[in-house]
This record gives structure tokens, sequence and C-alpha cells, in this order.
């Protein structure tokens, strides 16, 4: 079987996509971890709606705690229950951690994606290495190209 020793297109990185995180919370064994946040957003939602007499139902209550977990807090609507100060503390306490997961297992995620670009990139740098009489004199060049690059970079 003849190797294909043409060159390689560029890898170049795809965006993230927000779809790409049900994936990620999955192996990152975080499956636990957002089932019970958003059992305590519903239950300090139901708290809210039911405790706080300003919330005019669950809206409202999703509402308050949307701007307290993202840390928006525009304050049009006030909290001024113990019950209703407790679910809203308990949830941006909580959601702190959960965030703080969330974003450690997308930068993982990433990295590693990049670690894999760049070790395709050094493999088929290496066998071209590895196969240089059977090149022809552009991929020689390219590949010299490629080596001063390098050479530049330290």
């Amino acid at each position: 079987m003849e190797k294909d020793l043409r060159p390689h297109p560029k890898v170049t990185p795809r965006p993230f996509r927000f779809r790409a995180l049900g994936p990620i919370i999955r192996a990152a064994g975080l499956g636990p971890w957002t089932a019970s946040f958003v059992m305590l957003f519903v239950i300090a939602s139901m708290t809210l709606a039911m405790a706080e007499p300003g919330v005019r139902g669950l809206g409202d209550a999703a509402w308050i705690l949307f701007q307290a977990v993202s840390t928006i807090g525009f304050g049009d609507i006030a909290v001024n229950s113990i019950p209703g100060r407790a679910a809203v503390v308990l949830l941006s306490v909580y959601s702190i951690f959960y965030l703080a997961l969330i974003t450690g297992a997308v930068v993982s995620f990433c990295q590693e994606r990049m670690r894999a670009s760049r070790d395709e990139s050094v493999a088929r740098f290496i066998d071209q290495l590895e196969h240089l009489p059977e090149l022809s004199h552009e991929e020689l060049v390219e590949l010299s190209q490629k080596v001063k690059r390098l050479d530049g970079r330290r």
C-alpha cells in the first residue's frame, strides 16, 4: 500500500458550540451536579413564587434567580422575605461552584482538542521526515520552510 505524501491541509480550530456542553458535562461526570442545580433552581423558584409578595408567579421567580446566578442583578424585583432571601443565597452559592466546575470542564475539553490537533500535526511532520527520499522537490521545499519557521520560534 502506497503512502499518501500529499501536503495536508492546515488544521484550523473550530469555534466552540453550546450543544457540545451536553457531552462535555457527561464526560466530566457532572450530570449529578447539573441535575441538582436544576432541581435547586426549580425549588428556589417555587419558594420565591410562594413566599415573596412582589413576585407574580414562577416566571418572575425564575427571572430573579437568573439575575442572581448570572450576577446581573438588575434589581427590578426585590426579595424581602426570609425564605426568599435564603433561596436566593443558597442558589447563588451553589451556582458559584457549579459554574466553576462547568468552566473547568470546558477549558479542559478545549485544551485536549488543541493538544490532539498539535499531536496530529506533529505526527504528519514526522511521517514526512521518515519518507524524505519519496518527497517531491516542492514537498521538500515546504518541509524545509516548516523547519525554518519552527526553528525561528525558539
